[in-house]
């Protein structure tokens, strides 16, 4: 559509300049067969400007339709990332209930079910959200002490950060007590010129014989 325009506009410049020339010259076409041309070629302009307003006008229309059309796919786009993020809502909670009631076969007693790492206004300070559960099946309290570390490097040297370091000196190291379930919220600290690399978790409970730890990627936290 676009190259078809560009000839009919071509096409019409040149008949254009054909009929200025003539005016400019002032010449008085004696000859019949000048005056034939001269009469068909100002018919062929006017048919090539009608036929250049019809195709302004489709480009016109085509452009709406490509409009709605864009307009069309960003909609379903965000419909479809909007259902998706209902099905993954969905299926966390569902997860998350079956490990309650001991059903996945995933836990046999108290454990860490989530950490969450959430950035705030500042670089080196950072929420977090620790979800503890039980299974249903033991029905009864556990209580005990979360303790947090964090391995990373500092001045090009491994290190671990415990609780002390990453953390203000007047706030306590995390405790839990529940049944069921529970959420742990916080905030680290990290120091300057560390850069973080794993996230350590421990639970340590009267009612086990050996803490639960686990351990998590820094990178992948932060991408959740």
């Amino acid at each position: 559509m676009v190259e078809a325009l560009v000839v009919t506009v071509t096409v019409a410049a040149v008949l254009l300049f054909v009929v200025w020339q003539l005016a400019a010259a002032r010449v008085v076409p004696e000859n019949r067969e000048l005056q034939e041309q001269v009469t068909f070629l100002s018919g062929e302009l006017l048919t090539l400007k009608k036929r250049m307003e019809q195709t302004k006008a489709r480009l016109i229309v085509l452009e709406k339709e490509a409009e709605v059309l864009r307009q069309a796919n960003r909609l379903l786009q965000e419909h479809e990332s909007d259902r998706q993020a209902e099905m993954g809502s969905l299926q966390s909670e569902l997860d998350f209930f079956r490990r309650l009631a001991g059903t996945g076969g995933a836990q046999s007693g108290l454990d860490i079910y989530r950490v969450d790492i959430n950035p705030t206004g500042s670089d080196r300070v950072f929420e977090f959200v620790l979800t503890l559960t039980q299974n249903i099946r033991r029905a009864s309290i556990t209580s005990g002490q979360a303790r947090i570390e964090i391995e990373g490097t500092l001045d090009d040297q491994p290190v671990t950060l415990g609780w002390s370091q990453i953390s203000d000196p007047e706030t306590a190291e995390p405790t839990f007590r529940f049944k069921y379930f529970q959420q742990i919220e916080g905030y680290l600290a990290l120091p300057e010129g560390f850069s973080p690399t794993r996230l350590i978790v421990t639970l340590e409970s009267g009612g086990k014989p050996r803490p639960t730890a686990r351990s998590y990627h820094w990178n992948d936290l932060q991408n959740h």
